[in-house]
């Protein structure tokens, strides 16, 4: 049975993601509808691009909530995650550099 439509599968081919079987024209993003034929994600059994997983689940930046990319360098505090020109004082808006100090207050 196909995930997507509940039908049978009576193709040639059938596609399995996450345990789960689908016809090759029901693998589709659950976003934007894009036919998924070379890579899928998928989370809490619905199917994604990469750019739409990504959109949605990728990690943002705490300040100015755009998406972090992998290759992009990167300041921590607790659990929260900069871009590093994003990483400044919110008093005086002068970038706090790798070993200053500083305080988090409400975020």
């Amino acid at each position: 049975m196909c995930e997507g439509c509940g039908q049978k599968i009576h193709d040639r081919y059938l596609m399995r993601v996450a345990d789960a079987s689908w016809h090759e024209h029901c693998l589709t993003c659950s976003i934007c509808g894009v036919q998924l034929a070379h890579s899928c994600y998928t989370r809490n059994t619905k199917l994604y691009c990469k750019a739409d997983y990504d959109r949605i689940f990728g990690v943002k930046c705490s300040r100015c909530g755009d998406r972090l990319l992998p290759h992009e360098m990167v300041m921590r505090a607790q659990q929260h995650v900069f871009h590093l020109p994003c990483f400044v004082c919110v008093v005086c808006c002068q970038p706090l550099q790798k070993g200053e100090q500083f305080v988090l207050r409400a975020g």
